[in-house]
């Protein structure tokens, strides 16, 4: 160690003996720390990946079985129909009845019937196709072959019209492919078996499936927020994918055209730890696909689940302690990389032993960087991190969310003795959301209610925003079809923010409508009308129109979610039923502020008022070559260090104003390091000029400070950073 670049006190070889071994013991202890972490976190990462492949292997399982099971039991009715008919009178009437009372017993399908050869029941009657429909809770009777002629119809390879009929011709019993049928008005796969008598074909019974059934059987299974299904048919076709299983592609997609880079012949049934990873389509995240084949129809099931699936659940496997804290707070493991960086920096300075001026002064410069880039990464971990912290209690984002919940709910009120909930299906689709002041948000948009008309519920319609300060609401429509009654309003109202601007200007704040029956005496409680949604994917942001934005943010999701709100009150009712136990739904717009505005607008600033004090930090000096080129003077310091105080104040000022926050938020931490420079320069300018006998400020003409400045603030902004994130 250069002793003439260096404070003598510093300089001995004892002084130097003790920094080297405490540089070096802090070395090792830091990087044994961070290795452990990593290990711990890398061991966690591995775990949390190796459940969701189990859980995946376990949904693609239970969703193969489920719809097999569903096949079977299609296939069943149709072979036990075949066996009714042929054991008939073999009349239309008698046929009639069969079908019709088939229909009634069970169900699982949206239609069933029976189609026969030209003149095989009477030499009068060509053609002859009972279709017996499920209708609104019920079904009608319609007859096939006045709708087209069934057997004048020519079959091809595709057999994806009404040429139904001469496809089946082709086997003895068996799965059609998907076709929309006008008269169910649904995209129906059939099941055809052969009605033969003593070897002579008389036609063939057909079970119909709507596709849409398929949603029902795979939303019983959580495959979470960015998890999805696909199906395709024997030709791999795509016939259903559950993000938008009421939508149909005017074009065929296949099994190619969604997954190039597989062949899918031979990845079906793949163990868990084989699956494959693919980019997630909606999220384009990595994510585990699991392939598995149905055998009655040649189905091809993909399933999609993120790989960072228990990144968003509770893991259910136990943890250690430290992989259990990495796993809530990631910014300590960023702490103790950016400690063990330095550190060795540290210890290579120490190392080495020439140069030691510029070694000093690069060492300055890589731990200033080092501090940067923690920032910078606590900064883009902040921005990429999912809102899950955010969110309700009882998040709905799929069936089997809404499932469980109406079920543990309705066991919980048997258990204590309530009356009977009233379920009510909501919906709600936003057109703007504006900042009406600074602390209320202005929504305009629809809002509706689906009344089963079957239960004939005694009930007020309607709902009410309780934390509404204004609310116009107008019914815009009334329409009974398929059993419900649909009543729809137009709103306009004006609720407040909740927002917490701790961490401005990297903030996500939730902006929550929260929606009450409008009957308050009853038992009713609103759950989300899930099946007037195309996609309940909180990435697809449903519920708000696609052209949806609000200045100044980025809206990134859309959801519901029940919340139970307790009143310790019965509002002087005595029977009513739900007061300490009161669920209420909330629709959700999760929102990430546009950083850039608030960074150029204020933080920016702050930054040359720091780059223009160092500045004045390299005038200090008492070399009079120096003296007589930059002029130093301790009152020009001053008055320098004053006008940037000023600046800083007043953008200081403008912030406050602009937020209206009543707490500490993270961009002033900004201001107040650059307050604490600002001194410390200062009471360094008078220190120096006036002669004070201090080593660290006298000492190569005030290098000593002009060395620190950029660590010590890199360093002060770093952990300030730590602790607004922490």
């Amino acid at each position: 160690m250069n002793s003439e670049l260096f404070p003598p006190a510093l300089a001995t070889q004892e002084a130097k003996k003790k920094w080297f071994r405490f540089i070096i013991s802090v070395t090792l202890v830091t990087t044994f720390i961070s290795v452990m972490l990593v290990h711990s976190y890398t061991e966690l990462r591995k775990l949390m990946h190796q459940e969701t492949r189990l859980y995946l292997d376990f949904n693609t399982a239970v969703i193969k079985d489920s719809i097999a099971d569903h096949l079977n039991a299609i296939e069943a009715i149709a072979h036990d129909l075949a066996t009714d008919i042929k054991a008939s009178t073999l009349e239309p009437d008698a046929i009639q009845k069969i079908l019709e009372n088939t229909g009634a017993i069970h169900d699982g399908f949206v239609a069933i019937g029976a189609a026969f050869e030209p003149y095989a029941l009477d030499d009068r009657l060509r053609l002859f196709a009972p279709y017996i429909v499920h209708h609104e809770g019920g079904y009608r009777t319609e007859r096939l072959d006045a709708w087209y002629d069934y057997f004048a119809q020519e079959a091809d390879g595709r057999c994806v019209t009404n040429n139904w009929y001469q496809c089946a011709k082709q086997k003895e019993q068996g799965w059609l492919p998907l076709r929309f049928d006008e008269i169910s008005n649904a995209w129906i796969v059939q099941f055809v078996q052969a009605i033969r008598v003593e070897e002579q074909l008389l036609g063939y019974v057909n079970v119909s499936l709507n596709i849409k059934d398929v949603d029902q059987l795979i939303n019983k299974l959580d495959t979470g927020d960015e998890g999805y299904v696909i199906i395709f048919d024997r030709q791999k076709r795509q016939i259903y994918h559950s993000l938008h299983p009421n939508t149909r592609d005017a074009n065929d997609i296949y099994f190619a055209d969604v997954f190039p880079e597989l062949n899918p012949d031979n990845l079906y049934d793949l163990p868990a730890s084989e699956q494959m990873v693919i980019p997630n389509e909606v999220t384009q995240v990595p994510s585990f696909l699991d392939l598995a084949l149905i055998v009655n129809t040649d189905w091809t099931i993909a399933v999609i689940i993120e790989r960072e699936f228990f990144g968003h659940h509770e893991l259910q496997t136990d943890v250690s302690p430290l992989a259990s804290l990495l796993e809530n707070n990631h910014h300590i493991l960023t702490f103790m990389i950016v400690l063990t960086a330095i550190c060795w920096t540290a210890l290579g300075s120490s190392l080495v032993q020439d140069g030691f001026h510029g070694r000093v002064w690069w060492s300055a410069l890589f731990i200033t960087l080092t501090f940067v880039g923690g920032i910078v990464y606590i900064w883009v971990e902040q921005q990429v991190t999912d809102l899950d912290a955010i969110y309700g209690t009882e998040v709905i984002t799929n069936k089997a969310d809404l499932r469980t919940f109406v079920k543990d709910y309705s066991k919980n009120t048997l258990r204590s003795h309530k009356e009977p909930p009233i379920f009510v299906p909501t919906g709600v689709a936003l057109q703007s959301m504006k900042m009406d002041s600074e602390n209320n948000l202005k929504l305009t948009g629809y809002i509706w209610q689906r009344f089963m008309l079957a239960n004939n519920y005694e009930i007020e319609k309607g709902v009410v925003f309780p934390e509404s300060s204004e609310t116009n609401i107008r019914l815009v429509y009334d329409e009974v079809a398929n059993g419900y009654q649909t009543l729809g309003w137009a709103f306009e109202t004006v609720i407040p923010e909740h927002f917490e601007y701790e961490t401005y200007p990297f903030d996500k704040q939730l902006v929550w409508l929260r929606i009450w029956p409008k009957e308050y005496l009853e038992h009713v409680v609103l759950l989300p009308d899930l099946e007037s949604y195309d996609n309940m994917n909180t990435s697809n942001r449903p519920g708000l129109e696609q052209d949806f934005s609000v200045g100044g943010w980025r809206v990134e999701r859309s959801f519901f979610d029940i919340r139970e709100n307790s009143f310790n009150s019965n509002m002087g009712i005595a029977n009513r039923a739900n007061k300490n136990q009161a669920p209420e739904l909330h629709f959700n717009i999760a929102i990430s502020r546009n950083f850039i505005d608030p960074f150029v607008s204020y933080l920016f600033p702050v930054i040359i008022v720091l780059l223009m004090l160092y500045a004045v930090l390299l005038t200090n000096s008492k070399d009079e070559n120096r003296i007589g080129l930059i002029g130093f003077n301790a009152l020009e310091v001053l008055a320098s260090a004053s006008a940037l105080f000023f600046v800083a104040l007043l953008a200081h000022v403008e912030l406050r104003s602009h937020i209206g926050a009543n707490e500490l938020i993270y961009m002033e931490y900004f201001f107040i390091i650059a307050y604490i420079m600002i001194l410390i320069v200062s009471v360094n300018s008078i220190l120096f000029s006036w002669g004070f006998n201090i080593t660290m400020i006298q000492y190569q003409d005030n290098n000593i400070p002009k060395l620190l400045y950029w660590p010590v603030l890199g360093g002060l902004l770093f952990f300030f950073t730590m602790f607004a994130f922490w």
